[in-house]
């Protein structure tokens, strides 16, 4: 692993998520893969605010969604809070990576917490564009 990263990954058969803080860029990286029950997503929220909180005020994240597959609504519950919690920390600027064959129920979910919580997130179709919005 490079210097200046922090990760924590949970792969299992089931795919799930990968959240990797990288304070060079002062940069959250997260990937959410297929459907994650409702002990999951609050797993990947809190290790999420767990990560960005090694980085500076002012972060980015990266979150791709693409292949993330819609959760309960009460599964969805922890993915707003931990929102609300990385504006708290100082987020500066959020690109979604979501491409045609992305659910539109996810991407507008994501749309809409972040709206709630009080920020407005980009969208992306990779995870080299996302990158490319943020430099």
């Amino acid at each position: 692993m490079r210097e200046g990263y922090v990760s924590s990954h949970m792969a299992t058969v089931e795919e799930q998520y990968e959240i990797v803080a990288d304070r060079s860029t002062n940069r959250l990286s997260l990937t959410l893969l297929g459907t994650l029950d409702e002990e999951q997503v609050a797993e990947a929220a809190e290790e999420a605010v767990d990560e960005a909180e090694t980085l500076r005020p002012g972060f980015d994240i990266v979150n791709d969604i693409s292949r993330f597959r819609p959760p309960s609504p009460e599964a969805a519950e922890p993915i707003k809070e931990a929102q609300a919690e990385l504006l708290e920390m100082g987020v500066e600027r959020v690109v979604r990576v979501a491409d045609d064959e992305t659910s539109q129920v996810v991407v507008n979910a994501f749309s809409r917490r972040s709206k709630q919580v009080g920020y407005e997130g980009m969208t992306a179709e990779s995870v080299t564009e996302a990158e490319r919005k943020l430099s």
